[in-house]
């Protein structure tokens, strides 16, 4: 079938015979669509046990073998025929659509992240639809406030603190933190260690705010004795324990009796956060010993730091935290991150333009460019040592782009002879890309050298809009060079014909 197709394309459309972009195309699509399902059935969750894919490196090496083989089996094909250098009848975009053709092909063979994340992805996605999800992860949250979770620090105590190192009579007084024996919550005062006082860990699915609003909301149950509610907090998670056959020890009566103690909520006990036989301990060593009441560390709030006790009652809150966990990033992270898109196309921007050159130019050429710039990078890099300048370097790089632009223009323009411009054409098509980039970075450490005199220079709010836009600036690069080589590989074509001398 394939030879047909190729016999078509050659009567018909010959620049897509040349490229082999069909056969190519389905090629790609065919691997990618392997590796979707490959995604598909390692983001398999069991809910009995901690979700981990040990495949992705051995995986993603795997893949980046295949599409390199494919690759040079494709380039081999390719080279044969390169109707550029045999003056073949082209139009003056033949060689862009070429190009576009050549990128196509690398994004595919390089593109095999996206598709086995994805495929990852919606198998998590599949297992609870996302409004289950939210208010599981939300029930999940609030439970940890009668497991065992960490604690708000307590208000600062400015007469005893030192904020700032200091002599005081003569005697050195160093930077210190004392808080106060209390905390105060909706306007009473409780141990810094009492349960009203917890903090929970979020999910994905909230931002910090929505979080604290959740923390906050818990509070307030305890602090009005809504034990009805609380009640309702435990039941929910329970039955989700129950509905992923999580180990427990604990019935809701008796979750209830040993964390709840209103009003004050000083009294009660951890539960561990794994069951006895975890093969993913807790970070901190369990002891099942009976629970002793906590002891507060008013001057550095140190009782998380110090040794835990545990009662005997246990509950799987850390797997069901962690698959939970992936649920929800499944839900709200995209696998189509603008960052990553970035690195897959300049990736493929760049390789498509390698192959370009060595069709347009030659091997020899070629590799003198290559062995140039490095020679090139050297001299620029010793240049910069030397003068204890970073900008240096970046500055020589956009000069350097600059002259082998006007000094292939001018070939263009007179017509005179292309003595060395197959190699600065190599050069050009390597660098271009970069010029933006290289000039936004220097204009930026440049405006910071104006302002590093003042104290805190990098909270600079101009200095910072910089750096935010930093990624929106790749893009917006990314989309001028394809422009460009709408126009530039038009000046290629023109000249190709100009004499050798």
């Amino acid at each position: 079938m394939f030879k047909n197709i190729q016999k078509q394309l050659l009567l018909k459309y010959p620049l897509l015979w040349n490229t082999r972009f069909i056969p190519m195309v389905c090629i790609g699509l065919l691997i990618n669509l392997l590796y979707f399902f490959v995604g598909y059935a390692d983001g398999t969750i069991n809910f009995k046990e901690r979700y981990d894919s040990d495949l992705d490196f051995t995986f993603f090496s795997f893949c980046f073998l295949i599409s390199v083989i494919i690759l040079i089996l494709w380039l081999v094909n390719y080279f044969k025929n390169n109707s550029f250098k045999s003056f073949y009848p082209k139009s003056k975009n033949a060689l862009f659509f070429e190009w576009i053709q050549i990128l196509v092909i690398v994004i595919l063979l390089s593109a095999f992240y996206f598709p086995f994340e994805y495929g990852r992805q919606l198998h998590k996605r599949n297992y609870i639809d996302e409004e289950t999800a939210r208010k599981r992860c939300e029930t999940i949250s609030k439970a940890d406030f009668f497991i065992d979770a960490g604690f708000d620090d307590p208000e600062i105590d400015s007469t005893n603190s030192v904020f700032r190192d200091t002599v005081i009579d003569g005697t050195p007084v160093y930077t210190s933190t004392v808080y106060k024996d209390y905390v105060r919550i909706f306007g009473k005062k409780y141990s810094p260690t009492a349960l009203i006082n917890r903090n929970t860990e979020g999910f994905s699915f909230t931002s910090h705010e929505e979080d604290s609003l959740r923390v906050i909301a818990v509070r307030k149950l305890l602090a009005e004795n809504k034990s009805q509610e609380v009640k309702k907090i435990m039941q929910d998670y329970l039955a989700i324990i129950k509905e992923h056959q999580l180990e427990t020890n604990l019935t809701l009566d008796k979750w209830f009796e040993i964390t709840y103690n209103y009003p004050e909520f000083s009294k009660y006990e951890l539960i561990s956060r794994n069951s006895p036989t975890d093969e993913n301990p807790d970070i901190y060593t369990t002891d099942y010993s009976d629970y002793e009441t906590a002891v507060v560390d008013t001057s550095a709030i140190a009782m998380e730091a110090t040794a835990r006790k545990y009662s005997k009652y246990f509950i799987e809150r850390n797997t069901l935290f962690h698959n939970y966990s992936e649920v929800a990033r499944a839900f709200t992270k995209s696998v189509f991150q603008q960052e990553a898109l970035l690195v897959l196309f300049y990736m493929a921007f760049g390789l498509s333009l390698l192959i370009l050159s060595f069709r347009v130019t030659s091997g020899k050429s070629w590799l003198i460019a290559v062995v140039g710039l490095g020679i090139m990078n050297i001299i620029f890099g010793i240049i910069s040592a030397a003068s204890s300048e970073s900008l240096v370097y970046s500055i020589l790089m956009i000069l350097s782009i600059i002259v082998f632009f006007i000094y292939f223009i001018n070939i263009n323009i007179r017509k005179s002879g292309k003595k060395y411009s197959m190699i600065v054409l190599n050069l050009i098509l390597w660098l271009f890309g970069s010029l933006i980039p290289l000039c936004y970075l220097t204009y930026q450490e440049l405006y910071l050298k104006s302002i590093r005199h003042l104290g805190d220079y990098y909270s600079d709010p101009y200095y910072q809009t910089l750096t935010f836009y930093a990624i929106d600036m790749l893009t917006i690069n990314l989309i001028i060079v394809f422009i460009s080589m709408f126009f530039f590989t038009r000046n290629i074509r023109h000249w190709k014909g100009i004499s050798e001398e």
